[in-house]
């Protein structure tokens, strides 16, 4: 595996902004490209020490490198503005860590003009396209990445391949999401990874979003037990759907979750009690 990585100096927005051109950047990276001298990770420090401009240094399996940022120029200057200097900050860091390890810096080069060409945000499709069962439409996901803004849609294609509408499923990081599956011809699933460790100890993607590509109904479907366990907890301490959240609350009992014993106990106890914190602790023996 092959990461790059950017910490700053700065605060807020550039600190977000930062972020997203290394995410990018990871984004459009292959899985594995072969750098030499057993690097896995190229990391870009900015800093406000001019004294270290220029610096490389391998710490560990790591390639680092320090540029110089005054932050004082970002001052002012608009979102797309700050962006593009720091992305230059970031390919210069780019280039002192091939520079020193001797790998080619094309990749870096072409991943840069891509960004820059779709204005320093991720904008587009990604998976494959998937035909449903009597072949009358096709879906592929479609999102939005920037640093203050995630989308993740659903567009709906015609039998000609023009897009007749986009259902949007919600302010969602579309890399937390694996694959689509029809249901049937108007029911399409789509599956959300679970990145907490779970039964199967692994990372699984099994929860999904059920979408009615007729109506537009988004219903979210939870299926592993940590997902069960929370969302049975969010309806119980956020909402009056109390009903559904303890019928969720059993499932994930079943399903062996540690904690939906002393919710259900603790309610047995107090039913109107709300707050997540005590309902997860143990019930005091009397």
């Amino acid at each position: 595996m092959y990461r790059v990585d950017a910490e700053n100096v700065l605060q807020n927005d550039a600190q977000k902004q930062c972020k997203l051109i290394a995410d990018l950047f990871n984004l459009y990276l292959p899985n594995k490209i072969e750098v030499g001298g057993n690097i896995w990770r190229f990391i870009v420090f900015l800093t406000a020490d001019k004294k270290l401009d220029g610096k490389t240094e391998i710490v560990g399996l790591c390639q680092d490198s320090y540029v110089f940022c005054d932050s004082e120029k970002l001052i002012g200057l608009d979102a797309l503005g700050r962006k593009n200097i720091l992305l230059k900050l970031f390919i210069k860091g780019l280039k002192s860590c091939c520079s020193a390890c001797g790998f080619y810096f094309e990749i870096f080069s072409e991943i840069e003009n891509r960004i820059i060409k779709d204005g320093i945000v991720f904008n587009g499709f990604f998976k494959e396209r998937k035909i449903n069962p009597d072949r009358s439409c096709s879906v592929q996901m479609k999102a939005y990445l920037s640093e203050y803004v995630k989308e993740l849609s659903i567009a709906v294609f015609n039998e000609s391949g023009l897009v007749k509408k986009e259902i949007l499923i919600g302010n969602f990081d579309f890399r937390h999401f694996d694959r689509i599956k029809w249901a049937d011809t108007s029911l399409l699933n789509i599956y959300e990874i679970n990145f907490i460790q779970s039964y199967k100890r692994k990372r699984v993607a099994e929860d999904y979003f059920s979408v009615n590509i007729e109506s537009g109904i988004v219903t979210y479907v939870p299926v592993t037990r940590e997902s069960v366990f929370e969302r049975g907890i969010k309806l119980l301490t956020e909402t009056d759907q109390h009903k559904e959240a303890l019928t969720l609350i059993e499932q994930a009992k079943k399903l062996g979750h540690g904690k939906a014993e002393n919710v259900l106990q603790n309610l047995t106890i107090n039913p109107t009690l709300r707050n997540r914190a005590t309902l997860l602790q143990a019930p005091k023996r009397k």
